[in-house]
């Protein structure tokens, strides 16, 4: 009987313990909870104050530029539909988007316009990208901030928009998700 006591109450000793454990593990998940809803708050406020290109509903602004083939081009030549990307050659992201863009353009009914960043100079890897969405797109190579940078609002790469006939932004974003599927346009 001694050993059959000792035994009910190193088990209620265990269930005690595993109770505090198990309240501190509650207390622990609720504090990391309010702290990652505090983050992402902070980060959905950074991310609509930071929009990488103008936002959707926004005017297009003022701008001239030549492409590569050496057409002219100002915001007064856009007259119908306009879809337009901003890439850099040294930007991982803008690798990745690239391919989806161009199969994007040549299912868009519309203008075409691809902006490619100089920053590095004329490498190699700027005359392939700018050959790759030549096949596209009407190509514009400049420095960032740029003109054409400036008129859409672009701060980053890569900047993807759409516009319409008026020169508003229907949609921008980084990722191809951002624009609507080419049946609804």
């Amino acid at each position: 009987m001694p050993f059959l006591t000792a035994a009910v109450i190193l088990v209620g000793a265990l269930c005690v313990l595993d109770l505090l454990l198990t309240f501190g593990v509650i207390r622990r998940l609720r504090e990391q909870n309010e702290t990652l809803r505090l983050v992402r708050e902070q980060q959905s406020a950074s991310a609509a104050e930071s929009d990488i290109a103008l936002p959707a509903g926004a005017a297009i602004g003022t701008f001239a530029a030549t492409t590569v083939s050496g057409t002219p081009l100002s915001g007064a030549d856009i007259d119908g539909r306009l879809l337009i990307g901003f890439f850099s050659p040294v930007c991982e992201p803008c690798k990745e988007r690239m391919p989806q863009f161009i199969e994007y353009a040549t299912r868009f009914d519309g203008r075409v316009l691809a902006v490619a960043s100089d920053e590095a100079g004329e490498t190699d890897k700027t005359r392939d990208m700018v050959a790759r969405l030549g096949e596209v797109a009407e190509v514009v190579l400049e420095m960032d901030g740029g003109p054409v940078h400036q008129a859409f609002g672009a701060k980053g790469y890569p900047a993807l928009l759409l516009v319409d006939p008026e020169g508003t932004v229907v949609a921008s974003g980084w990722e191809m998700s951002a624009l609507p599927v080419p049946a609804t346009l």
